[in-house]
């Protein structure tokens, strides 16, 4: 080989990188279609665990679903497989955060109930860091009994009341 053949060799060669840098440059970030297809599906999967949408994000409160017994914190059992499911599917659908609301019924003072109803959120939130979502990113709320959701003093309303509720922030 000359050397004006092994200059052209390395000036074409050098042309085919430049070339394929170039075309591996230009690759699109996800457009705007994949988008809204990714919030779709996120929007399907909330709904079929029984999250509603609101102004602050989507919404389940747990009742029927994450209730505690009287004077209890503890996710275990059926309870805690049906947290693990949920767990999964929102991290499969890119939730990487969320609030996790802990209420209590209105047995007992209202300083107990504050930290009975912290230490539940805490407990589902461990469980959900347990899933993949990254614990720094769980927000933990405990609202003691000043947030009801079944009004009343029957044994009913009052476990209604003794749960835990997810919002999924608007993202």
């Amino acid at each position: 080989m000359t050397m004006q053949t092994t200059s052209r060799f390395f000036l074409r060669l050098l042309w085919l990188c430049a070339a394929a840098l170039a075309l591996g440059a230009c690759q699109s970030p996800p457009t705007a279609a994949a988008d809204a297809q990714a919030a779709a599906r996120r929007a399907q999967v909330l709904r079929e665990h029984g999250f509603v949408q609101t102004e602050e994000g989507w919404e389940l409160q747990m009742s029927g679903k994450l209730l505690f017994d009287f004077n209890s914190d503890v996710m275990a059992g059926e309870r805690r497989e049906m947290l693990v499911r949920m767990g999964r599917a929102l991290v499969g659908v890119g939730v990487g955060a969320l609030r996790v609301e802990g209420h209590a019924d209105d047995q007992g003072s209202a300083d107990y109930n504050d930290r009975l109803s912290l230490r539940r959120a805490q407990s589902v939130a461990q469980v959900l860091a347990e899933t993949g979502i990254p614990r720094e990113r769980i927000d933990i709320r405990g609202y003691g009994a000043s947030r009801p959701l079944a009004i009343g003093t029957s044994e009913a309303a009052r476990q209604e009341n003794r749960r835990v509720a997810l919002i999924v922030p608007v993202q």
